[in-house]
């Protein structure tokens, strides 16, 4: 198939019309611009302003959707606090009742079950 572009009539044509646009003076020319300009600034007018702003929020609205998506999650509960004990007699208190070998575990059997049928401690 033959390429519209290349065909003679046609290249002929735009010979004649760059040609013939040397030939115009340049208050012509100044006029042939001043109405190009007004034709686009009118085309460019023409577009309402409700497009634009529309536009501009809902690119607002993506922008905030994936900066929230992306954002980390908090943890559901705060971690405790590690409180460091103040003295020997609390860290030795501390491993009777975190070692479950401990002899002072079993010799407080009688206090602790006392204590579990009385409700605990403040329930009493």
């Amino acid at each position: 198939m033959n390429d519209p572009r290349s065909e003679p009539w046609l290249e002929r044509s735009r010979a004649l019309l760059d040609e013939s646009l040397h030939e115009i003076d340049a208050a012509t020319l100044s006029r042939l611009n001043r109405a190009r300009q007004a034709a686009l600034g009118k085309a460019h007018a023409q577009r309402p302003l409700w497009l634009g702003l529309s536009v501009l929020g809902a690119t607002a609205v993506l922008v905030l959707a994936f900066g929230l998506s992306r954002q980390t999650p908090v943890p559901a509960t705060a971690p405790t606090p590690v409180v460091a004990p103040s003295t020997q007699a609390d860290v030795d208190a501390d491993l009777a009742v975190a070692d479950p070998d401990s002899d002072e575990l079993y010799e407080n059997l009688d206090f602790y079950a006392w204590l579990a049928a009385s409700g605990g401690p403040g329930q009493g």
